[in-house]
């Protein structure tokens, strides 16, 4: 029997996001797979990725609130009226975090409804300083997703952990699902021809980062310790720092207040088949975090470590001593989170190769795949719609 999934999210799917890559990805295999699937999502640019599987652009006001009140209300009709029609085995949602009638009606038509949570909604307003009655509201709303919903994917084990506790949740109504990678687009591509195709200098020291420019990311620490990483290598040292994000304009004045702005190539967001000539270019790249959210949040598997360490390059890591390892314990350099020296320590040893680092390409190409994870989720998702025929 061919599955027939309804894909629907109300996040960004802009080209550069970080989201697109993430539902296309699972989409693709689905397709690849042969289920039936369809993506619905709202069109937050004139100019919207195409993809190999069928999807639509739905009409979005960018309101804040009122427009994802209005796209919600437009996918609720349409998915009722399919689903008297029988049209869907199975509906996956992303970020749609305040709308429970949605995935009540899924249970109305006992339709496995499963609900991917990349963080709590609630804190997201906690941290924003929110009134406390809408935090109250927000809290309500998510707990009733929660319990509505058939199964929920969260892609760390820190956060399952997290949601258990907060919102009563059995063991097995959360599944971990970490976030892949693509190992045919991130592969070890030779440093000295990347280098030349970017236009970057063929003798410097390069160190990398990948990502968003958000309070989730510890930069500042990456740049205090620009100094101390060039004096110690005695060779020219440059940030290669790609992406955007909120904070990119107060990390560009930070980079000019230290003094190291003709240092500091900000390279902005990149389509994402670009990004690997820019990994593979660094001597090293970084994936920190700050104390509180790691301590918070757990160790979260970046994205773009997977990345990183698909293209076999050396990975510096922040990490909270005494907790737990996350994974490719020998594959990158960890230190204590907001640590300058650490930082530049780890960063000397391995530019100086008086650090090896084990590869971990082959156990990402088989068990840290975007592939690897769809087929995860799909097997799941055929077990939910095999029980609610039953």
């Amino acid at each position: 029997m061919t599955m027939r999934i309804l894909y629907l999210t109300d996040g960004d799917l802009a080209p550069h996001k970080a989201p697109q890559i993430h539902v296309s990805q699972f989409l693709k295999h689905w397709h690849r797979f042969g289920c039936e699937v369809l993506l619905r999502a709202p069109r937050t640019r004139d100019v919207m990725p195409e993809f190999e599987f069928p999807h639509v652009w739905l009409p979005y006001s960018g309101i804040r609130l009122l427009g994802d009140w209005f796209f919600q209300r437009r996918i609720y009709r349409q998915l009722k009226k399919e689903l008297q029609e029988k049209r869907w085995d199975v509906v996956y949602t992303r970020q749609i975090s305040t709308f429970p009638a949605l995935y009540r009606l899924c249970q109305q038509f006992s339709v496995p409804v499963l609900c991917e949570v990349n963080g709590f909604l609630l804190e997201n307003y906690q941290t924003g300083g929110a009134a406390t009655w809408k935090i109250r509201m927000v809290e309500k709303m998510e707990a009733a997703i929660m319990e509505a919903s058939s199964l929920v994917i969260v892609p760390y084990e820190a956060l399952k952990q997290r949601m258990m506790r907060h919102y009563q949740l059995a063991d097995d109504k959360i599944m971990v699902v970490e976030n892949g990678v693509d190992p045919d687009v991130f592969c070890p591509l030779n440093q000295q021809d990347c280098r030349q195709s970017l236009g970057l200098e063929s003798d410097a020291i390069y160190i990398g980062y990948v990502g968003s420019f958000d309070f989730y990311h510890d930069m500042e620490t990456i740049f205090e310790s620009y100094k101390a990483i060039a004096k110690a290598v005695n060779r020219k040292v440059y940030f290669l720092m790609v992406g955007d994000g909120e904070r990119k304009v107060e990390m560009e004045r930070l980079a000019d207040t230290l003094g190291i702005s003709a240092f500091v190539h900000f390279i902005g967001a990149v389509p994402n088949a670009q990004v690997p000539q820019y990994i593979n270019a660094c001597d090293v790249m970084l994936a920190l975090q700050p104390k509180e959210r790691l301590q918070k949040m757990g160790e979260a598997g970046f994205l773009k470590t997977r990345e990183y360490l698909a293209c076999e390059v050396p990975v510096v890591l922040s990490h909270i001593q005494g907790e737990p390892y996350p994974f490719a314990e020998s594959a990158c350099a960890y230190i204590e989170p907001e640590s300058s020296m650490p930082l530049v320590d780890a960063v000397v040893k391995i530019v100086n190769h008086r650090l090896c680092l084990s590869s971990m390409r082959d156990e990402i190409v088989r068990h840290g795949s975007w592939a690897y994870s769809a087929e995860i989720l799909n097997k799941r998702m055929q077990t939910l719609v095999e029980n609610s025929d039953a």
